[in-house]
């Protein structure tokens, strides 16, 4: 799993990262302590108009390439992308100003991705405690591109970002629980948008300003899962089914010659669901880690089985994050939903 952090633009405050790029920081600091202090100010960048040469002479396109100075790792001028006239280029220093002032919190952590074009900081919002010691915690995260593509995004989560994959982690999984009402998604512009920062800072206040109304949610819903207990291996393995059931029979009207093949396609569908199902329940009736007897304990045995049991012969970090893994585990939180 590659981190595509720039150079050593990666900040963590207290906590260690996967790729070990750099150490973490013991002492909190604003995000424009981290720019300036850490990362020489990062960069800045300009456009600059696209010309050809036609006929002998060097001619204006009417378009402009997003142009990044050098930075402390990086001597080279580098071409974030091409824009028209209406791109308003964004600053870092500005990035991290309207944090400092709107969010007013230490940073959780701050990267550069690329070659610079992508950047992200995240803040803690308040722990959810859903029985004493088993605490969840929830990130408010702005995301930034530089070039012409990405746009800004804000968005809360429950993952924690330190590398290219663990963002896009992080904001996969706002996308898929954006209730609009302050979880997820939250808000998005691209660079067109003359008022780009002014309304990143209004929306940061306001994610701010509600992150208990926001946590609460989520806290309840942890809450009764935790709250609710299981009332017989029976009532597990009916979730369990619901959420991995067995494929439909070979109706009775289906070509003979193909019959075959998909009843063998059915028996292996069925093979793999019994698997998953079992896994998960041998994990939740004891071989699991620090397992409750409740629907929490359900969902911690359904998200071991994925992440750590199954097994695989490819890493299963993109899985679990982006592929078949994490679908797999969505459908096992939709049917707690159901019961809570």
């Amino acid at each position: 799993m590659s981190a595509n952090i720039s150079g050593r633009m990666i900040y963590s405050f207290e906590k260690p990262m996967w790729h070990s790029i750099t150490e973490p920081s013991l002492e909190p600091l604003t995000a424009d302590e981290i720019l300036l202090g850490k990362w020489n100010g990062g960069f800045t960048t300009e456009l600059r108009p696209v010309t050809v040469t036609l006929n002998g002479f060097a001619q204006e396109t009417g378009d402009f390439a997003i142009v990044r100075s050098p930075m402390v790792h990086d001597p080279k001028e580098v071409v974030f992308g091409f824009c028209t006239e209406r791109y308003n280029p964004l600053q870092p220093y500005q990035i991290t100003e309207v944090f400092d002032r709107c969010v007013n919190k230490r940073v959780e952590t701050m990267a550069f991705l690329g070659n610079g074009n992508d950047m992200f900081i995240s803040w803690q919002m308040p722990e959810i405690e859903v029985v004493k010691g088993d605490v969840a915690q929830m990130y408010g995260i702005v995301r930034t591109g530089f070039d012409s593509l990405k746009g800004t995004h804000l968005f809360t989560s429950t993952y924690r970002p330190v590398c290219s994959n663990t963002i896009t982690l992080a904001q996969n999984w706002a996308k898929r629980n954006t209730d609009g009402k302050g979880k997820g998604e939250i808000w998005n512009s691209k660079h067109v948008n003359k008022n780009l920062l002014r309304d990143l800072g209004y929306w940061m206040e306001h994610v701010t300003e509600n992150a208990e109304r926001e946590v609460g949610l989520i806290e309840s819903f942890f809450k009764k899962l935790a709250a609710t207990p299981v009332k017989s291996d029976a009532h597990v393995k009916a979730l369990l089914l619901e959420a991995y059931p067995d494929a439909n029979p070979v109706p009775e009207y289906y070509p003979v010659q193909l019959r075959g093949a998909k009843e063998t396609a059915v028996a292996d569908e069925n093979e793999k669901s019994l698997s998953v199902r079992g896994g998960i329940f041998d994990l939740f009736a004891g071989k699991g880690t620090g397992i409750t007897p409740d629907l929490w304990g359900c969902l911690n045995s359904m998200s071991e089985y994925f992440c750590h049991v199954l097994p695989s012969k490819k890493p299963i970090a993109s899985s679990v994050m982006f592929g078949n893994r994490a679908t797999q585990m969505r459908k096992f939180i939709d049917v707690l939903k159901e019961q809570v």
